[in-house]
């Protein structure tokens, strides 16, 4: 009885029925500098990485040096474009500012800077759809007083915010 009572809780710690990424843009105007902030459920994360690079984090000793870098790089930069105006937001110009993990949630950060957009925000979002079928992910733009959110999922990987300035 105890056995099937602790694999169970076992699976349930293992496995959550959400699936979901929440991912903010956001112009910080005092430096015309955008903030990328990612957060996934680390195991979701994790899973993912290692399918996708081959590669575990949690090898990594320094979640903030360049080995991290690279790993978050191969991962992120074929599951996320951004282009303002018809112009892609090349990854290379992205910041890695750092990951911080608490509890069941991983944290990314990056940042650039870049001419702000005039008519509109691309974005093409497919963060852990090669994981699960049913993963959806949000993304919210920040510009001043404007802000808008679109759900991504498997069959809607791209949208164009129009911006009303």
């Amino acid at each position: 009885m105890l056995t099937g009572v602790l694999l169970c809780a076992g699976l349930m710690l293992q496995a959550h029925p959400l699936h979901l990424t929440f991912t903010n843009l956001d112009l910080k105007s005092q430096n015309s500098r955008w903030v990328l902030t990612i957060k996934v459920f680390s195991d979701d994360f994790a899973a993912n990485l290692k399918a996708s690079t081959g590669r575990d984090l949690s090898a990594s000793s320094n979640l903030d040096g360049p080995e991290t870098q690279q790993i978050l790089k191969d991962w992120l930069q074929s599951r996320l474009q951004i282009w303002f105006d018809s112009q892609p937001v090349g990854f290379e110009t992205w910041k890695f500012e750092g990951i911080k993990v608490k509890e069941d949630a991983s944290w990314l950060t990056y940042s650039f800077k870049t001419p702000l957009p005039v008519l509109d925000i691309r974005i093409r979002n497919t963060l852990l759809f090669d994981l699960y079928s049913d993963q959806k992910n949000l993304f919210i733009v920040n510009i001043g007083k404007f802000q808008s959110a679109h759900e991504f999922k498997n069959k809607d990987q791209e949208t164009v915010i129009k911006l009303n300035k």
